[in-house]
């Protein structure tokens, strides 16, 4: 074999390794609508399931089609091998609530209920990054939209996908406002 059609080969066979290579670091989205990516900041290899849950609050006494929502995912951060369930959340609205300082959501404690189960999601103390999150898993749907990150189980997931009637609630100051599945 010429010493060229040798280095032809090797950079051939390097492209095609160069392509694998960076393939295996993200996969795209699945049919199923689930991810899985590395965190370049925390090192954590993070699966983002599906689906992508949207609740929403139809809001008519502020504005017309203004509505308040909860989007959700289920996320798992392994770690080294050691695995972290997440429902990783937005609450957002099509509203401007600068003005309306009693429609802070920062007050409001929600749960999930699913096929009649209660499951509440209660915020995670610490920042993302103690978590393995260096960056968001899902991209904000607002420039207002807060987080919630709430711990959870793979059985709790599993649960929550497969439920045949699920909502969201959300409670504050002794008041309870249902967001239903939106998407």
């Amino acid at each position: 074999m010429t010493s060229e059609r040798w280095l032809a080969r090797t950079y051939g066979l390097a492209g095609v390794v160069a392509v694998l290579l960076s393939t295996g670091c993200a996969t795209p989205e699945s049919a199923s609508g689930g991810h899985e990516y590395l965190d370049e900041i925390t090192a954590a290899t993070v699966t983002v399931g599906s689906p992508t849950l949207v609740f929403a609050r139809e809001r008519p006494e502020l504005a017309v089609h203004a509505r308040d929502y909860l989007t959700l995912v289920p996320v798992d951060v392994n770690r080294s091998g050691t695995h972290s369930q997440y429902f990783y959340a937005y609450v957002w609205s099509t509203l401007d609530k600068r003005g309306l300082a009693e429609e802070s959501t920062v007050a409001w404690r929600f749960d999930l209920v699913a096929d009649g189960r209660r499951i509440a999601l209660t915020p995670v103390a610490g920042e993302l990054r103690d978590l393995g999150l260096g960056e968001p898993p899902l991209p904000s749907p607002a420039r207002s939209a807060q987080v919630l990150v709430a711990p959870t189980s793979r059985e709790v997931q599993s649960f929550v996908a497969g439920a045949s009637e699920l909502r969201a609630v959300a409670t504050h100051d002794g008041g309870a406002e249902r967001f239903e599945l939106w998407r």
